[in-house]
C-alpha cells in the first residue's frame, strides 16, 4: 500500500472511531435526558451520585452535542475559564443535563452571528465555583425573568414543556447550590449557577 494511501486510511479510521464514540456517548446522554424528563413529569427526584467531576469535560460534551444545532442557527458556542477550574464532587450526568438545557434554550433566542458562552471561575474565599451561561440574545422583560425558575414559568419555545427550567433548578438544588438570572431586553441573558467546592458541604 502506498504511503499516501496508508495515511488516508489511518485518517479515515480515526475519524470513524471518533464518530462512533460520539454516537455512543450521545446515545447514553439521550437515555439520561429521557429519564430526567420522565422524573420531572412524575415529580420524582433521583438522589444525586457524587463523583470527581471536571466541569470543562462536561461543558465540552454539551457543546459537542449542540454544535450542529447552533451552527444551523448561525450561533457560536464558546467556553471560557473552564480548563482552570478544580475538580469538584458532583453528579456529572445531572450537571450535563442542566448545562444542556440552559445552552439549548439559549440558542433559539440568539440572532444569527451571536453567541452562547459558558464561563467558569472560583470564589476561593467563599469556597464557591461559579458557572455562567451568557447569550447575546433577545433578553427577557422583568416579569419573565422573575418567573424563570418558579412554578409560574411559561415556555415561549415551540413545543416547550417548561420542564427544562425545572430540571435545572432541581439539579442545582441537589448540589446545594444557587441559581440567578440577569437579563435585559435586546442585550441578552446571563444565568449564574453557584456550587459549593467541597463535597462535605453538599
Amino acid at each position: 500500500m502506498r504511503a499516501g494511501a496508508r495515511v488516508e486510511a489511518e485518517a479515515h479510521r480515526e475519524a470513524t472511531d471518533e464518530l462512533s464514540e460520539i454516537i455512543v456517548n450521545n446515545a447514553r446522554r439521550i437515555q439520561d435526558r429521557v429519564k430526567e424528563l420522565a422524573d420531572a413529569v412524575k415529580g420524582a427526584t433521583t438522589a444525586p451520585e457524587f463523583h470527581p467531576c471536571r466541569i470543562a469535560g462536561c461543558a465540552a460534551d454539551v457543546m459537542t452535542s449542540l454544535r450542529r444545532y447552533a451552527a444551523d442557527k448561525g450561533v457560536v458556542l464558546q467556553a471560557e475559564g473552564l480548563d482552570a477550574l478544580p475538580v469538584i464532587h458532583a453528579d456529572e450526568r445531572r450537571l450535563f443535563n442542566a448545562l444542556y438545557n440552559l445552552v439549548d434554550n439559549a440558542i433559539p433566542e440568539v440572532p444569527a452571528g451571536g453567541s452562547v458562552t459558558v464561563r467558569g471561575s472560583v470564589e476561593a474565599d467563599k469556597e464557591v465555583l461559579v458557572l455562567t451561561v451568557a447569550d447575546t440574545g433577545k433578553g427577557m422583560p422583568p416579569d419573565v425573568r422573575e418567573r424563570l425558575f418558579t412554578s409560574g414559568v411559561r415556555s415561549n419555545k415551540s413545543g416547550g414543556t417548561r420542564l427544562g427550567t425545572k430540571i435545572v433548578k432541581d439539579v442545582v438544588a441537589a448540589h446545594k447550590g444557587a441559581i440567578s438570572v440577569e437579563s435585559a431586553v435586546g442585550v441578552g441573558t446571563t444565568i449564574t449557577i453557584r456550587l459549593p467546592l467541597t463535597h462535605e458541604r453538599l
